[in-house]
């Protein structure tokens, strides 16, 4: 058989990190295929390294994918019109939400694509939550076998999506919560979708890097480091949420290859 085909959306600024990250977290029985956005990038100089492992995203190949993944983006504070690529955006979700392939959605892609698909609404946090946080499973999911509750995954946002409202569409469900009372998980009970609001593609240094980002960034005031992430002992990054980001990607791509058989 084939490879997995998963079609990657990549909307982070440290793009070539975060094709990393993912490429790390789906393994190398998968083939990635990465894409920026196309709109966002129009007369806007790119890193020649991005673009020669990735491309604009083209909607005509959508179609030949077996998964897709939409990535977060550092704009979850902008009202989603405000954000440059925000057609572009919708224009893949409603084929994504057509085709109904299994869709992986990220920290902000969760957010644009429950805002556009069950016009979920977005809540900015009175301050970031960020860190390594333990998560509770409120119900059950093949995406969570073999996952204990109050496992432990990274956090790092301004922004949330109303609970009330998800909780009140009998086609989406809370999977998972975090122990700050943030959301973790939300599937759709009726399509092949995904919402994940931790960053379980992170690898250990990810959120160091984050933090050092935001030292440097004159638009962030203030930052602090993440919350228990940093050993007691000598004070470096922990990776205590490895062993659940293999056996979550495992479980995905399990769901992706099931419903490839299906349709082969």
């Amino acid at each position: 058989m084939e490879p997995i085909k998963i079609g990657i959306l990549n909307l982070m600024q440290n793009k070539l990190e975060t094709m990393a990250n993912f490429q790390q977290a789906l393994g190398p029985d998968v083939e990635s295929i990465f894409y920026y956005s196309a709109t966002r990038y129009i007369n806007r100089p790119l890193d020649s390294q991005v673009t020669a492992n990735m491309k604009p995203l083209d909607l005509t190949e959508v179609k030949n994918l077996d998964g897709f993944i939409i990535t977060g983006s550092p704009v979850e504070k902008l009202d989603f019109p405000q954000v440059s690529y925000f057609d572009e955006i919708n224009r893949l979700l409603d084929l994504l939400d057509q085709l109904n392939i299994p869709q992986l959605y990220v920290y902000w892609g969760a957010m644009a694509a429950l805002n556009r698909l069950y016009n979920i609404d977005k809540i900015i946090l009175p301050h970031k939550a960020f860190g390594i946080f333990q998560n509770q499973i409120l119900d059950t999911s093949p995406l969570l076998e073999n996952i204990s509750d109050n496992f432990p995954s990274p956090h790092a946002r301004y922004a949330e999506m109303n609970h009330e409202e998800i909780q009140n569409d009998p086609d989406l469900k809370i999977t998972a919560v975090s122990e700050n009372g943030l959301l973790t998980l939300v599937e759709s009970l009726t399509k092949h979708q995904t919402f994940i609001f931790s960053h379980l593609e992170y690898q250990q240094d990810s959120l160091d890097k984050e933090y050092h980002r935001e030292l440097n960034s004159p638009k962030v005031k203030h930052p602090m480091p993440a919350m228990n992430y940093y050993s007691p002992l000598d004070h470096q990054p922990m990776f205590s949420w490895k062993q659940t980001q293999q056996i979550f990607y495992k479980n995905w791509l399990t769901h992706v290859n099931a419903h490839k058989l299906t349709t082969c």
